[in-house]
């Protein structure tokens, strides 16, 4: 695998995540709920709404069931 296909794929699974931040926001949940959602903790969750760190698979999935959405169209699209 070369190193631009590396870095893209590392770009799409930890870049920042601006759409879940707003629809989180429009939703009013707030970090507390998302994080005691997916079992981390708040800073954690933060960290990683904030694209510094990625979300394991089944965090993605927890967060696009409460939103009820795809994985596909909230984190992909």
């Amino acid at each position: 695998m070369t190193e631009a296909i590396k870095n893209s794929i590392k770009h799409d699974f930890v870049k920042k995540r601006t759409n879940l931040r707003r629809l989180r926001l429009a939703n009013e949940i707030t970090v507390d709920q998302m994080a005691k959602a997916i079992n981390v903790s708040s800073r954690q969750y933060s960290l990683k709404e904030r694209g510094k760190y990625p979300f394991k698979d089944y965090e993605m999935l927890i967060i696009a069931e409460i939103f009820n959405m795809t994985v596909q169209k909230l984190f992909f699209e």
